[in-house]
């Protein structure tokens, strides 16, 4: 029952269609229909091409338990909004990553679960989960976060319409953790925090383009978790 259930809350969470899925799958809506009832067996190629439109892994869609897509697109907001606030200046789109994954993998440090349960992969400037970039483009698509391209960097900011729009996922104490990363980090620039994460023992210990698991942060120094 796992991937027809993770269908159809994955279609739910990025408002599609059983039609929408059908033509990016290169299927009949029928089909989407049964498989959602598992009643009808996705085939590799089918299962790939899924994946890569939802923007998630494969292993995510035939997982137990998938990301919360949703607070992670909040996550991406709020962060963005109190750094900005704090520092006085927009985030590049590396520096908000980074602190995104502080976020996350300090809450997972504190309660054994992530905040959103992203997963993370080992990249060149840092950890970041591989759907971070489609959904920064898709909050700029949506008027809610604004892009300025300058100095070899993107830079990130809020618009006034994200300005006025409350969290809803995220509980005040996750609100609390992520301001205090953000004030903790105000004053430093993109360079800095990529070094931090990369003396840490997650990005350590994963060799590139692994996915890091949230265990590892419980072998940091406390002082070293963000």
């Amino acid at each position: 029952m796992t991937l027809e259930k993770n269908l159809r809350e994955l279609r739910a969470i990025y408002g599609l269609s059983q039609d929408d899925v059908a033509k990016a799958i290169d299927v009949s809506r029928s089909s989407v229909v049964a498989t959602e009832k598992g009643e009808r067996e996705l085939s590799s190629e089918e299962l790939g091409k899924l994946a890569d439109f939802l923007g998630v892994d494969i292993i995510d869609l035939l997982s137990q338990e998938i990301p919360n897509y949703e607070k992670y697109r909040e996550m991406i907001v709020e962060t963005l909004r109190r750094y900005t606030e704090y520092a006085g200046k927009s985030a590049t789109k590396t520096l908000l990553a980074k602190l995104i994954y502080l976020a996350d993998f300090a809450w997972y440090y504190e309660h054994l679960q992530p905040m959103s349960g992203m997963k993370y992969r080992r990249l060149q400037y840092g950890p970041v989960p591989d759907q971070y970039f489609r959904i920064v483009d898709e909050l700029i698509d949506e008027g809610k976060v604004s892009l300025k391209v300058g100095d070899e960097a993107q830079w990130l900011n809020l618009t006034r319409s994200a300005q006025d729009t409350p969290p809803q996922h995220l509980s005040t104490s996750e609100l609390d953790l992520i301001d205090k990363i953000a004030q903790k980090w105000k004053d430093s620039n993109t360079k800095e925090i990529v070094h931090f994460t990369h003396t840490q023992l997650p990005w350590q210990i994963c060799r590139q383009n692994e996915y890091i698991p949230y265990e590892l942060i419980t072998q940091e120094e406390p002082s070293r978790v963000y």
